[in-house]
């Protein structure tokens, strides 16, 4: 019997870990196309970042590399036209140029490596001694935080914080960098150098670096040093291409006043064009008569002739190789410059000098006088010299003066500083700029005026017993007095004494109107000192006595002199006292007007005219200051001949009544016995004048303005003198001594040179 096998159960192998399945090797195709991507995507990158680059240089950086390109082939260069020169009525000069060398900065050439970019500008900044300066960085200003940084630095500076704030904030919004300490000590930019450390946005950096800095890119050259030595000059300029960015020129020209700082007044002097004054001339249009780094007049002749005296500038094209050196010229296209026209001054410089001199030495005077009696310093004063038959101004000084020549080379912050805080105000050129109360010279033009309305004649008097008292409309007993010069009083006085002795009460009368004030009874009326009778006054009344100062005597506005700078001077009327100072006029002001005070203001040179005018029989005459222009040959261009601008509305037999008075002030009155050079032989006729102002004390002031002018000779006169002496107390005093020194001058009694007699 066969068996069954047995059955077994199912035999599984062992279990095994499980494995991700091999990835096939790559084909050799493959491995070809992953290359090619991989290739691809870096060719795509660097072509990006070589398109990138490209529109950054094209867009952004285009300026500059279009600059280089151009500059590397056919370069402008301007030709300056030389300013004209100033030159006085005998063809002294006065105002010149001179050639200098000068080194520019380019800072779109400068080199883009740190490391050449340093030599360059070490080398540089060694050799022309580039000063330190202190700027802020307006950018970098913590935002919020602008005044407290500015307060801060104000109290290292020792300036307040508002006017950093002013100075930085005022600048254009384009100037990143705005200079608020330049010329700094090595010794004070090293301690400021550690305060700015503490101030952010603040830095010290020399003046190299501030020129890159704010110009970053510009291809306009801007100056770094002027007026630098030949020798070292021809050294920077010998190899160019080791300073790359740097240019050396001779075709600056430098402006000189040779004349000294007797004419810095007259003369003014040039200054760096402002980016306002470019912007407004014009800009970058070819129309534009200026160039960014142009010198304009600033003050006196320069500023107010500059149209003539600027000229027409040229140019030429030059070739250049990669190095920037010049190995060519476009002559075809060059451009001759047209020099500025020679300006001839009426001024005669001999006189000028002389007339300083007489007026410093009359100041000094004043001021030992002053300090002996304890009263504050004498330091400035006014001189005019003109010719009343056509207006010419012979001579014409203010002093304290300064030296113009500093302004040409550049003052620092602290010279400069300096002259502002003087208390005399040296750049204040008080003859056309300084208005002052005229107080008794404006007595001839109250006579004059008085005349012809009819509330005087030559045959009225009036009593002066020292003083009046003119009562109120509510106190008949009481009301304000006003005194007389002289208390004891001049007795009975006509128009002739009146100017002569300069009697205060007469030309009280002269002013006063004869009108019932609002509220009162009767007409305006004082009492004499022992009299108990009433007088009553019949003048002028503030309404005349303006449209005489103003529409007759030209005060209340500019003369027209060819000087930058001129004021308006001041004729108060109730509306202006209204407006100005919330009060309502009296019978008061017009009494103070009468007599040359109170609010009344004029300058030395518009007296100066109004008397001329008196002087010459009644033609007032624009004062001028400017004979001549003449173009570089020499031929006269224009001339400026007297304009007579007006006739007096004044009847001539009052003029000559005032002209006499005027003569009596020489030979009987308040100027008898004052002309010791001047001669007998040369008959003088003028008027004394102390002008008070300041805080009164019984009537009396502290303070004193001297004032005297004369005319010479009598019977027909050449010349005209007016003295004014701020502060100096009485006229008669200080200021006549001067005039006649000034006329003794002018007629040849004594060497304008040395003083001595002739």
């Amino acid at each position: 019997m066969r068996t069954r096998p047995a059955r077994r159960g199912l035999d599984l192998p062992a279990p095994k870990s499980i494995a991700p399945p091999e990835e096939p090797e790559p084909t050799r195709d493959e491995r070809m196309t992953r290359r090619v991507f991989l290739l691809r995507s870096a060719m795509v990158l660097g072509f990006g970042a070589v398109l990138a680059k490209l529109g950054i240089m094209q867009l952004r950086e285009r300026p500059r590399y279009q600059a280089a390109a151009q500059g590397s082939m056919v370069r402008f260069e301007p030709l300056r036209a030389p300013r004209g020169l100033i030159v006085d009525r005998n063809g002294t000069v006065l105002a010149r140029n001179r050639r200098s060398w000068t080194v520019w900065l380019v800072p779109a050439e400068l080199p883009d490596d740190e490391a050449t970019y340093r030599h360059v500008r070490d080398q540089i900044v060694a050799a022309l001694g580039l000063d330190d300066v202190l700027v802020v960085h307006r950018p970098a200003l913590p935002p919020g935080e602008e005044r407290a940084v500015l307060d801060a630095l104000g109290t290292v500076l020792g300036v307040p914080g508002a006017d950093l704030a002013g100075l930085v904030f005022s600048a254009p919004k384009d100037r990143k960098y705005v200079i608020v300490r330049d010329k700094l000590r090595p010794e004070e930019a090293a301690a400021l150098r550690q305060e700015a450390k503490r101030l952010p946005g603040v830095h010290v950096l020399n003046r190299f670096d501030y020129l890159a800095q704010s110009a970053a890119g510009s291809a306009v050259p801007v100056v770094l040093a002027d007026d630098i030595p030949r020798e070292l000059a021809l050294t920077l300029a010998a190899n160019p291409a080791a300073l790359p960015g740097i240019r050396v020129s001779d075709d600056k020209l430098v402006r000189e006043y040779p004349a000294g700082p007797e004419f810095a007044h007259i003369l003014g002097y040039v200054g760096p064009i402002t980016k306002e004054e470019y912007d407004a001339a014009g800009g970058d249009s070819p129309a534009n008569p200026y160039r960014p780094d142009d010198r304009v007049g600033r003050g006196g002749v320069e500023q107010a002739m500059e149209p003539a005296l600027r000229g027409q500038h040229g140019g030429r094209w030059v070739q250049v190789d990669a190095r920037n050196v010049i190995v060519g010229e476009l002559v075809e296209r060059r451009r001759e410059p047209v020099p500025g026209l020679t300006v001839v001054l009426t001024i005669d410089s001999t006189l000028q000098k002389a007339v300083t001199a007489a007026l410093a030495e009359g100041i000094r005077a004043a001021d030992r006088a002053a300090r002996e009696k304890g009263r504050d310093p004498v330091g400035s004063g006014v001189a005019i010299v003109l010719d009343p038959r056509s207006g010419e101004v012979l001579a014409l000084v203010s002093l304290p003066t300064y030296d113009n020549q500093k302004f040409v080379h550049g003052l620092s912050q602290a010279e400069y500083q300096a002259l502002l805080d003087d208390p005399f105000h040296p750049l204040v050129n008080y003859a056309i700029s300084g208005e002052f109360p005229p107080g008794s010279t404006v007595k001839p033009l109250l006579a004059c005026a008085g005349l012809q309305e009819g509330v005087i004649t030559l045959a009225s008097t009036f009593t002066c017993r020292g003083a009046i008292r003119v009562p109120t409309v509510w106190d008949e007993a009481g009301g304000n007095t006003y005194v007389c010069w002289l208390a004891s009083g001049h007795s009975e006085v006509d128009v002739l004494d009146g100017i002569a002795q300069s009697c205060n009460v007469f030309f009280y009368n002269v002013g006063a109107p004869g009108q019932t004030p609002e509220g009162g009874s009767e007409p305006l009326h004082y009492y004499i000192p022992g009299d108990p009778a009433k007088h009553y006054f019949v003048g002028l009344g503030i309404e005349r006595i303006e449209q005489y100062l103003r529409q007759v005597f030209g005060f209340g506005q500019p003369t027209g002199i060819e000087l930058a700078g001129e004021a308006d001077g001041l004729v108060p009327n109730p509306r202006w006292l209204f407006q100005t100072l919330r009060e309502y006029w009296s019978v008061g002001d017009t009494i103070n007007v009468s007599i040359g005070q109170g609010h009344l203001a004029c300058t030395p040179l518009q007296l100066a005219c109004a008397l001329a005018a008196i002087a010459n029989g009644g033609t007032y005459y624009r004062p001028r200051i400017v004979r001549e222009l003449r173009d570089a040959s020499g031929q006269v261009v224009q001339r400026f001949e007297s304009e007579a601008a007006r006739q007096l509305a004044i009847a001539p037999e009052h003029l000559e009544t005032v002209r006499r008075g005027m003569r009596r002030t020489v030979t009987d009155g308040t100027a008898k016995g004052k002309f010791v050079l001047t001669g007998d032989d040369i008959p003088i006729a003028g008027k004394t004048g102390t002008a008070e102002y300041g805080e009164a004390e019984n009537g009396r002031y502290k303070k004193a303005h001297a004032w005297f002018t004369a005319f010479a000779p009598y019977d027909d006169p050449a010349v005209l003198v007016l003295v004014l002496i701020r502060d100096g107390g009485e006229g008669a005093t200080f200021a006549v001594p001067v005039a006649d020194r000034i006329l003794a001058t002018y007629f040849g009694r004594i060497s304008p040179e040395t003083g001595a007699r002739g």
